[in-house]
């Protein structure tokens, strides 16, 4: 079908936009942004009603529907004070302003047409419902605090790739009896149900918070949390508190979800079993090998579909820097090719610029990865990993200061999260670089802490150990190294520590042998 509209022709089919019969570079959410209003001009869409048709449901950020906005402006030669083809109508929404002439593509002909509407195919991504949080004490500030959780929670949890957030959550703001997650699904169709309530009691405020099942109706998981102090106060630390345990579960269930679904798997059960198998297992030789392989597949699938080669190419990169993955030049060069095909399919999904920024800082484009970091977390300032990876970055760049800044940000809004291990010790070296052993020391044990199959931290640990003249210590942390790495090199020593403190390292344990 071809959608024709003063010099521009939208071909839907081939997915392209041509301006007398000039081919137009557009991103795949910009190019359906386009669609959706060739399809229905002079009607107003409002933020939530293209949150729904563009993004499905999922919840996104102001900063993103505008930049989208912005994008097919641009593509369109528009702009925000010309506005020839896409109006803003102040307080309701946006349109688009001028006629479109519909045709069908027939033999290879182009006819004049009516417009089919057709059904999309049922989503295989999992989606959510977050219920309004409820208050059952009287007070005001039990009702900010309810609230203001629903909406902080929410936010954040748009970081998780694939994730649907329901949009309809207002719907069930004045309940009065909710109905049951199985009621809920069969009207919705979502697949995992999130609910809480918020009371006072003898001072302090308790939150208990539940996950649901939809289909089933089963509790996945449920905990009460304590909060004291100013409405600001309690935001802060009960969201962290709550995604800290939240996420993990909701990575489970979508891991088992997509695990034990019938017939192949296709692109998208194929980046959320890798994604969710990294987020519960870690990152290791093993679990990177496996989802390096299930990451190709999904790209060979659909390789329109941006995620799959945006986190291929983070496993390949970082994989290479840190010895998980084989350090020769073939996987730079497919890590490479992986990221500059996620960002030409989409540079405005925050988690594909944070994957791919962070494999281009770790194969050696830090100018080109540092913008790209930055954007991501513009667009998702909840993103841990694009923090982190900024933070690494920085590391590299020796701006140690930066490095703690972000490194220590990306860890707090993620206190649970299964890569804090390496995280933690990229933290570690940081403080041990400028100087401030005491705080390595104790973020390097805490990042052993985290993870018993994770070497770097236990490489870093050694290295502040031998800086503070605890050689004992320090040759421990090493042998500790080598169990779970036996093959553990000079050069991987070396990256982590530098050449001098890395070679100091090695002779020290030959000397204590």
């Amino acid at each position: 079908m071809v959608l024709s509209f003063g010099d521009f022709e939208l071909d839907t089919e081939r997915y392209e936009l041509r301006r007398n019969g000039q081919l137009r570079k557009t991103e795949p959410k910009v190019f359906d942004l386009i669609v959706l209003f060739c399809r229905h001009p002079g009607q107003i869409f409002s933020r939530e009603d293209l949150i729904n048709s563009i993004w499905d449901g999922r919840f996104v950020s102001d900063s993103t529907i505008s930049t989208c906005i912005k994008s097919a402006r641009k593509a369109l030669g528009d702009s925000g004070d010309a506005q020839r083809y896409i109006n803003t109508v102040r307080g309701r929404g946006f349109r688009l302003a001028v006629e479109v002439v519909e045709q069908v593509t027939v033999n290879n002909e182009l006819s004049t047409g009516v417009t089919v509407d057709t059904a999309s195919d049922v989503s295989t991504e999992p989606s959510l419902l977050i219920l309004p949080f409820q208050s059952i004490s009287a007070s005001q500030d039990a009702v900010e605090l309810a609230q203001g959780l629903t909406y902080d929670i929410a936010t954040i949890l748009v970081r998780i790739p694939l994730l649907h957030l329901s949009a309809q959550t207002g719907r069930y703001a004045d309940r009065g009896i909710t109905p049951s997650a199985r009621d809920i699904h069969e009207d919705l169709g979502v697949d995992y149900i999130l609910d809480a309530n918020v009371q006072e009691r003898g001072g302090r405020f308790i939150i208990n918070v539940q996950l649901a099942d939809a289909k089933s109706g089963f509790h996945l998981w449920a905990e009460q949390f304590s909060a004291v102090g100013s409405i600001s106060e309690m935001l802060t630390h009960s969201v962290i508190a709550i995604i800290a345990k939240l996420e993990p579960q909701l990575y489970r269930a979508i891991y088992h979800s997509t695990r034990s679904g019938e017939g192949d798997p296709n692109a998208r059960e194929l980046f959320l079993e890798a994604s969710s198998m990294l987020a519960l297992k870690g990152w290791h030789h093993e679990s990177f090998t496996i989802a390096a392989g299930q990451l190709r597949r999904s790209w060979k699938l659909d390789d329109g579909f941006a995620l799959a080669p945006s986190y291929l190419s983070l496993v390949l990169g970082f994989g290479k820097r840190v010895g998980l993955m084989c350090n020769d030049e073939q996987t730079e060069a497919e890590a490479l090719e992986a990221a500059e095909r996620s960002l030409e399919l989409d540079s405005m999904d925050s988690s594909v610029l944070g994957f791919s920024g962070c494999a281009l800082a770790d194969i050696g484009y830090l100018d080109r990865a540092l913008p790209i970091l930055k954007n991501a977390i513009e667009i998702n300032p909840a993103n841990a990993q694009a923090w982190a990876a900024l933070g690494s970055a920085y590391l590299v760049q020796q701006q140690m200061d930066e490095a703690v800044r972000h490194l220590s940000h990306g860890i707090s809004i993620s206190p649970l999260d299964s890569r804090l291990s390496i995280w933690g010790a990229l933290l570690s070296l940081a403080h041990m670089l400028s100087g401030d052993l005491d705080e390595a020391l104790q973020q390097g044990l805490l990042a052993c802490q985290r993870d018993d199959r994770t070497y770097m931290p236990r490489v870093v640990l050694a290295g502040v150990h031998l800086l503070r003249n605890e050689v004992g210590d320090a040759v421990r942390m090493l042998n500790d190294a080598y169990r779970i790495k036996p093959d553990l090199s000079l050069v991987q020593i070396t990256s982590l520590l530098g050449k001098k403190l890395g070679i100091s390292l090695l002779g020290t344990q030959q000397a204590k042998k």
